[in-house]
């Protein structure tokens, strides 16, 4: 009985999903084979809407690497979609095997998934698939397979949710073996058998704790992990809400423990020796207790030695916790801020007051001799908020103390979130192009280019003058210049700051001999 799975990540393959289960598959002595194609999106980082297309080489590959397969799973998040739907319909048409998609994007909108797949997996995928493989192998019927829903003589065969597992430690780790491993390899432009050398080029550089901590310059090869599963947040941008309201009746965040994930980190400084920092991927590190948090730094500290990086909510981040985090290694901390406004607050349910966000990011000023300077999340483009809602997220913004980094995203309203279905109900997205456009083919970390949000991206810079912004923002400037007519001008200036921050960088680093990043970078744009 022969397992492929084939999953489209981005460019630094932590596929948390599909190397969970086969990780579960080979402990239960199933023989598994991964094929990564990592590929970003930069390419088509200006452009309205981005359509992904895989060369038919890379797809001949991927045929050929599924050849005598029982089993193929395709597992992947909705921004994805199109290239799974690409990979089924090529390999269809030259292997006959099922194929069964899983992941966020088949688990929200199930009926869609089944247009392309032969089944799908909903929710999470251990116990199902394994029930699954090895009713296939004995040749049973396996239509009554709990979290599965399968196509089968022209009906939806739906199935019921099993328990959701609420002892991770009972799992195995993340399946980051090079035996059956294979990757998209951008600088040869084919699929290669993994190596640790092309493993090591996927891991994501993230700050480092060497030299002074106000350089942002310096980074590190970084370990992605993931210690939770589920979220104590239930933001409706996210498909959280969604995800838990399967399992009413039963916890659905749950937490590993700290041995477990200890254990882990251990087994990978030994087997990835490249690894030169951690980062803790969970939405919310900071959700776990005060003393969940001190017992993990002082495990971390004496066992793994390393620095690392968590994604914190302003409130779960505690001075009890971060003095903790810190002792224990912690360099960077990113937190969410999205929006200010009544209505950007209301509409994300996440009514944290300016107050509270403000005395936390004073808080993390108070430690940068320690850590990096922190990095805040905002949300742009929502079709809720007026203009004079976003002047208010970027008023708020110009108080937090510097230095800081800020992340824009672009609000997109996916499948199994609230604002989905809010979108659909009032008719913001009402047909299927809507669909593409404003879901499968826009770019989430490219807002649009507007007045408002291009002083935004302003606001980001450390030494950019403040009252330069503000008056740049004022009522009048704002009506004179927050104009379709003027976005080009904006694009434009955007993407010649984004190349000079380039450009600097890339001298800084000839200057200071760091040739990996420079490495890293010129791989990455072709990505």
């Amino acid at each position: 009985m022969k397992i492929t799975f084939v999953t489209p990540t981005p460019p630094d393959v932590a596929s948390f999903g599909v190397r969970a289960l086969s990780a579960y598959l080979k402990r239960e002595g199933k023989k598994v084979r991964n094929i990564f194609l990592p590929g970003g999106i930069k390419k088509y980082k200006y452009q309205k809407g981005y359509v992904y297309k895989y060369e038919k080489h890379i797809i001949d590959q991927t045929i050929e690497l599924c050849r005598g397969s029982d089993l193929i799973g395709i597992s992947f998040m909705t921004n994805y979609f199109d290239r799974a739907v690409q990979l089924t319909e090529e390999i269809k048409k030259k292997i006959d095997c099922p194929i069964i998609w899983g992941g966020i994007h088949p688990t929200v909108a199930p009926e869609e998934s089944l247009k392309y797949s032969d089944m799908i997996c909903i929710g999470e995928g251990e116990e199902a698939l394994l029930e699954l493989v090895e009713k296939i192998k004995k040749g049973e019927d396996y239509f009554d397979t709990k979290n599965m829903w399968f196509k089968k003589d022209g009906r939806i065969i739906k199935n019921q949710l099993r328990p959701v597992n609420q002892s991770l430690d009972s799992l195995p780790f993340f399946d980051f073996g090079l035996d059956d491993h294979y990757i998209f390899d951008h600088l040869r432009n084919c699929i290669s058998s993994m190596t640790k050398d092309l493993l090591k080029r996927c891991f994501p550089l993230e700050p480092n704790s060497e030299g002074t901590f106000n350089d942002s310059y310096k980074r590190t090869l970084s370990y992605k992990t993931m210690t939770t599963r589920g979220c104590p947040h239930h933001c409706t941008f996210c498909a959280e809400r969604t995800l838990a309201e399967l399992y009413q009746s039963q916890p659905y965040f749950r937490k590993r423990s700290i041995q477990h994930v200890i254990y882990e980190l251990m087994n990978i400084k030994e087997h990835l020796p490249f690894i030169e920092s951690i980062f803790l991927f969970d939405d919310t590190f900071t959700a776990r207790p005060l003393e969940e948090i001190i017992e993990f730094s002082g495990e971390f500290k004496s066992k793994i030695g390393l620095p690392f990086h968590i994604q914190a909510s302003p409130n779960t981040l505690t001075k009890e916790k971060l003095d903790a985090l810190i002792d224990g290694g912690l360099v960077f901390v990113e937190m969410g801020i999205q929006s200010v406004s009544k209505a950007g607050m209301n509409i994300y349910k996440r009514n944290i007051a300016k107050n509270v966000l403000l005395k936390k990011a004073r808080m993390l000023k108070q430690y940068l001799d320690k850590i990096y300077s922190p990095c805040y999340h905002v949300i742009l483009d929502n079709p809720w908020e007026t203009t004079a809602d976003v002047i208010e997220t970027l008023k708020f913004i110009l108080e937090l103390p510097r230095p800081f980094w800020l992340k824009r995203a672009s609000l997109v309203c996916f499948p199994g979130t609230e604002l989905y279905h809010r979108a659909k109900i009032e008719g913001i997205i009402k047909t299927d192009e809507d669909e593409k456009r404003e879901i499968y083919n826009k770019h989430l970390h490219m807002p649009k280019a507007t007045y408002v949000n291009f002083l935004i991206y302003l606001v980001g810079f450390s030494y950019f003058p403040r009252w330069i912004i503000r008056v740049l923002a004022t009522q009048a400037l704002v009506f004179l210049f927050d104009r379709k007519i003027f976005s080009g001008i904006y694009l434009l200036t955007y993407r010649i700051m984004e190349m000079s921050i380039i450009i600097s960088k890339g001298f800084k680093s000839i200057f200071v001999g760091d040739f990996k990043r420079i490495y890293k970078f010129l791989k990455r744009m072709y990505t």
